[in-house]
């Protein structure tokens, strides 16, 4: 069913219901639901669903719901509202006191072919018999209770979505080719980060990525690392340089004006010959790790976004065979233990140099179990972002 079907179905249930239409209410759930009522206990079948609506009726025979926010989630659907009747048939055993009564209340549903086979009704008891007694006021404050959370469940569902649309924007999570295997891996302190990592497939046959790091969490920093995201893809396509793009990127951070524009990126070029232009920008410096090396790729620039104008110079460094270039955000050294202590950029290092001959995929797999069974259950404080580049051979050169 599409969101204005659903909207059709429970709008005309509301209808059924007020009218004490039984027959048309029938007519909504499916011959097996299942109906949990705090009056009437968990009913199984439509035909205990009609028995109990009847009772119902009679005990409140001017019952009425009032909808007041829908709710919808792929099959699932929320209604919130308010109860409003007279109680002459009296409830949980006690006798009618013929008082008005207006409470909040919360449907939960769960839908199958365009019907009702599960729902769960919510009823503010406490508010309710306070009325009965002659007290409205707490009443109208669980309605208000009620708001608040129809409010955060919306939030939380377009979070959600938020996140399902960043997961998209992530580059397939493993590349390969004749002379290098790339894998990468993000995973979010809360629902949405700040981290991102893109790849380009470059004129003559040249390779670029970054892995960048938005200030702060949660959304604003989602957003600013989505901005920055289509910046950069904007001029590597365009053939600029890695120094070049990093300067074009930090001017138009600096145009929006944004207060948390901040954030820190790594872009490399390797080209077709295992030469590797790259530019850093304020970020955690990869690793460069080979059969007789291990270094740090510092050259670039400040963070983006901070400083107008800023000056980017670029690195060239040339990649041999099997030489492994580990990047990742700082979530990855920050990481601590229940002690407090860091996982730190030694650890990190030793790490690559044990692993060198691990596949991409498995080095990025092993290191995050690594980073886990380090912290022993603490909490994830910073995304965690890896992005690993092994190369395979490296072309004679032309000549040779």
């Amino acid at each position: 069913m599409t969101r204005e079907e659903i909207e059709a179905f429970f709008a005309a249930h509301v209808r059924a219901y007020n009218s004490h239409d039984i027959d048309a209410i029938a007519s909504h759930y499916t011959s097996d639901c299942v109906v949990e009522s705090p009056m009437a206990g968990t009913l199984q079948g439509r035909e205990a669903m009609v028995r109990a609506t009847r009772l119902l009726f009679a005990a409140i025979p001017d019952l009425r719901v009032e909808p007041d926010e829908l709710l919808i989630v792929g099959d699932r659907v929320v209604q919130t509202g308010v109860s409003s009747g007279t109680d002459t048939g009296g409830f949980a055993g006690l006798p009618p006191t013929g008082r008005p009564y207006r409470v909040g209340v919360v449907f939960l549903f769960r839908l199958k072919d365009g019907l009702i086979v599960h729902e769960r009704r919510v009823y503010d008891f406490s508010g309710f018999l306070l009325q009965l007694a002659g007290e409205l006021g707490p009443a109208m404050e669980s309605v208000r209770l009620y708001r608040e959370i129809l409010e955060r469940a919306e939030l939380e569902h377009e979070v959600r979505v938020a996140a399902d649309i960043q997961r998209a924007l992530l580059p397939e999570l493993r590349r390969c080719s004749e002379t290098f295997d790339v894998a990468a891996a993000s995973l979010p302190c809360r629902a949405i980060g700040g981290d991102f990592i893109d790849y380009f497939d470059l004129p003559h046959g040249a390779f670029g990525f970054v892995l960048g790091d938005a200030a702060g969490k949660g959304p604003p920093a989602a957003l600013l690392a989505a901005q920055l995201q289509g910046i950069l893809a904007a001029h590597s396509y365009s053939g600029q340089s890695p120094a070049e793009t990093m300067r074009l990127a930090n001017a138009a951070l600096l145009r929006r004006g944004l207060p948390s524009r901040f954030a820190t990126a790594f872009y490399g070029q390797l080209l077709p010959d295992g030469c590797l232009v790259y530019c850093n920008a304020g970020h955690n410096p990869p690793f460069l790790v080979g059969a007789h090396r291990t270094e740090r790729l510092v050259t670039g620039g400040v963070i983006l976004g901070a400083f107008a104008p800023a000056a980017f110079e670029q690195g060239v460094i040339r990649l041999e065979s099997d030489d492994l270039l580990v990047l990742f955000s700082d979530g990855v050294p920050d990481a601590v233990d229940p002690s407090g202590a860091e996982f730190g950029d030694e650890r990190i290092a030793a790490f690559a140099r044990s692993h060198r001959s691990v596949s991409p995929p498995a080095f990025v797999d092993q290191l995050l179990q690594t980073i886990q069974a380090f912290m022993q259950g603490e909490p994830q404080k910073d995304d965690l972002t890896i992005l690993v580049l092994r190369q395979h051979a490296v072309p004679s050169p032309i000549g040779r």
